[in-house]
């Protein structure tokens, strides 16, 4: 990596750990550069804006999450797509807290020109598990955005709750997770069908 790529990746580590710890507003320019070591004026070199620290970790972290799930392409089978799926998502965010919470608190914050990119991003990142359970079940028609939205909001909550000691390792948490999800999509699915 090049010596102005790696200042750069350090910059927006300090970014992501200071809007996850007070938040996007909460944080000025002022404070990244103390926290990265860097002038305030050496800063603006690298981020022209707060909004466009914001907008760049947020893209980093759908290049996470969409590498960390990339392994579900692999499989021809969609259950076994879905939970490499989960796996890839919830690995990630399990061992990416400060990503999870500007994720989920900090990126509404993005103003129109900022966001035009990350929001292409997040619809595309969505789409994709949308696909994927209209693969697995063909006949639930538009219940596949919906129950995408549920399976993220499981999902994204977990940090919340998960404690390995408790819980297991993230693997045996997305199976079970994967497993318990699948019911009850399966099952509205079928109602769906023999309602129609």
């Amino acid at each position: 990596m090049q010596a102005y790529d790696q200042r750069h990746e350090d910059i927006l580590d300090s970014a992501e750990s200071l809007f996850a710890q007070q938040g996007f507003h909460a944080t000025s320019m002022r404070d990244i550069a103390r926290a990265a070591c860097i002038s305030v004026a050496g800063l603006y070199y690298y981020l022209p804006s707060k909004q466009h620290a914001l907008s760049f970790v947020c893209e980093r972290i759908f290049d996470r999450l969409e590498a960390g799930t990339a392994e579900s392409a692999r499989y021809s089978d969609p259950y076994e797509r879905l939970s490499a799926f989960v796996r890839g998502h919830l690995r990630y965010l399990l061992t990416n807290n400060r990503s999870y919470r500007v994720l989920l608190h900090d990126m509404q914050a993005l103003d129109r020109e900022s966001s035009s990119g990350v929001r292409v991003r997040r619809r595309r990142y969505f789409q994709s598990l949308v696909d994927l359970l209209a693969e697995l079940e063909p006949h639930a028609e538009g219940n596949a955005r919906v129950a995408a939205g549920a399976l993220f909001g499981m999902l994204n909550w977990a940090p919340t709750w998960y404690r390995e000691e408790a819980d297991g390792d993230v693997e045996a948490t997305a199976e079970r997770l994967t497993e318990l999800f699948l019911r009850g999509f399966r099952s509205s699915a079928l109602v769906a069908e023999a309602s129609s």
